[in-house]
Parts: C-alpha cells; structure tokens; sequence
C-alpha cells in the first residue's frame, strides 16, 4: 500500500487510471500532462509535485508519472490535508474549487466541458489503496 504523497503513490493512481472502465473516453478529451502539488499541512512539512501524462493508447489509456515535463496542461494545487479530504470523498471537487479549497489553474474550459471524464480521474484517485502519514501529536509540535 503506496503512502501518499510519494512517487510509488502516483504510480499507483495511473495504474487504477489506466484500467478504470471510461479511461479511453478520458483520455480522448483529457489528455495531457497534469501536474498534481501537496502543499504542507498537517504532518507533510514539504511541498510534493508529480506530473502525469495521460494519452490515448490502442482503444485504452497510458498514465504515467514523468520528470519535469515543463508547461502542464492543468495544475492541481492543495495542501496535505485536503487532498486526503479529496481522496477519501469527503471533499467534493466543484464546491472545493468554487471556494479556493483546491486551486486548478490551465486548461480550465477542457475540464469544464468534460466533467464526466473528470470524475474517471477523481475515482482513479479514490481507488487507490492509500497509506496516510502519521498525525502530529500536539505534544510533538
């Protein structure tokens, strides 16, 4: 069980992308690198960055994680602790984006027009079996 945030984690979210049932259709209008950011909250003290590359691939979909790509498609940005919020759907991602609680920033019309496909990626994320990192005692602080 990858421990999220890490590389082994991101890996683990384009393989549940790449076998999820609508991955063609998401990757057709999708496709592109997108840059996910962990911002510090809770016990991560450093910022994580991970770009994915999503295209369409013999009737399927190819995810993988890639090094510093350069201008993304879309960027995801939040911190730790909304993220896991994300993650275990507690978090919806329309409202968290109305109200900043995760800022998106690119090709914004893309997702827009595609939320169908959108929430292929969300439940790829949500399908991975993640471990979270230990909370901070208040004592350790």
């Amino acid at each position: 069980m990858p421990r999220f945030p890490s590389a082994q984690w991101i890996d683990a979210f384009c393989e549940q992308l790449e076998a999820h049932p609508r991955a063609a259709d998401a990757a057709a209008s999708l496709g592109g690198v997108y840059r996910f950011v962990v911002e510090p909250s809770g016990p991560l003290t450093d910022r994580h960055t991970y770009e994915v590359h999503l295209v369409g691939s013999d009737g399927g979909a190819s995810a993988r994680r890639v090094d510093e790509y350069g201008a993304p498609r879309v960027t995801v940005r939040t911190d730790y602790n909304r993220w896991r919020q994300l993650l275990l759907g507690t978090l919806d991602l329309g409202p968290a984006m109305l109200f900043g609680r995760i800022r998106i920033a690119g090709d914004l019309p893309a997702l827009l027009n595609a939320r169908d496909d959108v929430d292929v990626v969300v439940d790829a994320l949500r399908r991975v079996d993640t471990q979270w990192m230990p909370e901070m005692r208040t004592d350790d602080r």
